[in-house]
Parts: structure tokens; sequence; C-alpha cells
């Protein structure tokens, strides 16, 4: 399994949006089943954003910690947003999911390790010192850090990128829109190789509520076209990494 964390360094720029657009495309564009997870520290929006339940979530998949995750335990916790992507959601108070992450953060990492036919997209949020996913990020394949391309983004995208590269973890970047500044300026700021653009629309969650279209032709549309070209440009990175790492 590769584990895929996608976060920004300021709030609202755009990553949980990324994140369900690039588990939605997953199958349909690598043949590997994906799963959502949301892990958010601030709290999860999910459930409120598209329209899903409270429960299950983090909470009850962590009433099971004294047992190893399994596929079947993770598909019991899961809920199918847009009818088509399991998701594991947190509970909207950010206490609660700080709480559940403390514990819950390494059997998910260990877990997701020992689990070879399924991917996980994970939603980590504002990345900060002593985040509840650190655990997640720290071990994940690739971190997707989410900007959007203005001046008030761009000082602590800056210092985000250096503590990431500090720490070893692979890491690129994805704009939210391309102006006022250009994206690859931005990515050249944090020393980050820029995986791609998204289109900046505010109906976009709304597009995404709807799932994947099942038609070839509605697939061809811009938002979904991004999407896919980020999901093969993901998979190109991780699978690539361990030649990289083993010729250092």
């Amino acid at each position: 399994m590769s584990i895929i964390a996608v976060g920004s360094a300021k709030a609202s720029p755009g990553a949980t949006s990324l994140s369900v657009g690039l588990g939605l495309s997953w199958e349909w564009t690598t043949g590997r089943r994906a799963v959502l997870v949301e892990a958010d520290g601030d709290g999860g929006v999910l459930a409120a954003r598209f329209g899903l339940a409270s429960v299950p979530s983090l909470v009850e998949l962590s009433g099971t910690a004294r047992h190893e995750l399994t596929m079947a335990r993770l598909q019991a916790s899961c809920q199918l947003l847009a009818g088509q992507l399991p998701t594991l959601v947190a509970p909207g108070c950010g206490e609660t999911t700080t709480l559940v992450l403390a514990s819950l953060a390494k059997r998910l990492t260990d877990g997701f390790g020992r689990l070879d036919d399924i991917d996980a997209v994970v939603d980590v949020g504002r990345i900060r010192p002593h985040s509840p996913a650190a655990e997640l990020i720290e071990h994940c394949d690739l971190l997707v850090l989410v900007t959007r391309p203005c001046f008030d983004q761009l000082v602590p995208l800056v210092h985000q990128a250096r503590r990431t590269i500090s720490h070893d973890i692979p890491t690129t970047l994805v704009c939210v829109g391309d102006r006022p500044y250009s994206p690859t300026e931005m990515a050249k700021a944090c020393q980050l190789d820029l995986l791609g653009v998204m289109a900046y629309e505010r109906r976009i969650a709304q597009a995404l509520g709807r799932g994947l279209p099942p038609h070839q032709r509605h697939r061809r549309l811009l938002m979904w076209r991004t999407l896919t070209e980020l999901v093969h440009r993901i998979q190109f990175r991780v699978q690539a990494a361990p030649a990289g790492r083993e010729a250092a």
C-alpha cells in the first residue's frame, strides 16, 4: 500500500478538495483501490461537506485498537463518498480528532503497510509542529503540499517545505490557481517540484460530490483530466522513489 498525504502550511488552500479528487480518480487511473482518510487535527469536514453520517468514523476504528488493522475492520469504519470512495471520516471536533489520532495514527501507518491491494489518500489538513497526523506524514510515500500562489501562503509554505525536506519526507507541490504569482515561482521559492496546478473553482466541492462521471466523455472535463494527470504523476514518483533511494 502507498500512503499519499495531502496537507497545507496554511489553512484553507484546497487540500481537502484535492484529497477527495485524487481518491475518486485513483482506481480509474491506476487500477488499484483507494481509501480516503481524514486525519485533520482541526476536525473533520467531509461528513458535513459531502452529506455523510457522523458514524462510523475514526472513533469507531479506534475502538478496535487491540486488534490488527485488517481490510474488513477498515471497511467497516468507512462510508462511501459519492457512493464510490471508501472514506474514513474524522469527528467534526478538533479536540476529539486530535485525541483519537494520538493513539490511532501509528496503528494506521503500520496497518496500511500490511495491506497490499489498496492505497491511502490521507488528508492531514494544516501541517504544524506536533501534528496528530505526524506519524502518517513522516512515513508517507509522498507528501503533497497544497497552496494558493499568493504572498500570505508563500512564507509559511517555505518554512514548511524546509521542515519536511530536513526530515527526508518526499514532498511535492500543487498550486490551486495560477495567480497572482506563478506556480513555478512558488515551487522555486520553496525548492519543491511542482506536481501540477488545479483550477480555482468555488463549485469544485459540488462537482466532486457527484463523484467520478460514469461516462468516458465527461471524464475529459478539465477538472477530471487534471486530477487524472496528478494521480499519474504521483504514481510515477512513488514507484520511482525506491530505486532512487537504493541508488543513493
